[in-house]
């Protein structure tokens, strides 16, 4: 069997996602979509305070928050684990939003941080809701390690 050193990353990825969420209940979902929501607005308010962000960008960003904020809403009122589609929707809005305001991000800016953050939660998020498969971009952090930067983000 030929295995590729990409096709390997992405399954160990995978692998440490699912281990990562071993044992996590729905309040922990809970909680850490509530993270990706806070994180993601503190993100997009800060790039859309930005000079020269262009009116289209700001109405695409609002927009990707909207789903993200209307799907923590629904996963916080859920008392089961059935929010698998819910989930893929923040997963899907989050991994739409950060290549958006990473180009407008400046250097070296305390921002960039936050939203590795956000695509490291990606597969933890992914995982517990029994969907498999690597994400597009392999996390920078680990889950405990992107609450903690999107916890410091919110405040």
């Amino acid at each position: 069997m030929n295995t590729t050193r990409r096709t390997l990353l992405a399954l160990s990825v995978s692998g440490l996602a699912l281990a990562a969420c071993a044992g996590t209940t729905v309040a922990t979902l809970a909680s850490d979509v509530q993270l990706v929501d806070s994180g993601a607005g503190s993100l997009a308010s800060a790039v859309m305070q930005l000079a020269g962000v262009p009116a289209a960008t700001i109405t695409q960003i609002q927009g990707y928050l909207a789903t993200i904020d209307t799907g923590a809403s629904a996963v916080a009122a859920t008392e089961t684990t059935g929010a698998t589609s819910v989930v893929q929707q923040i997963v899907a809005a989050v991994q739409a939003l950060v290549p958006v305001v990473i180009p407008l991000i400046p250097g070296g800016s305390a921002l960039e941080p936050v939203a590795n953050a956000l695509l490291s939660m990606v597969p933890a998020l992914l995982a517990y809701v029994g969907v498999s498969g690597a994400s597009a971009a392999v996390p920078v952090y680990t889950p405990d390690q992107a609450r903690l930067i999107l916890r410091a983000a919110a405040k």
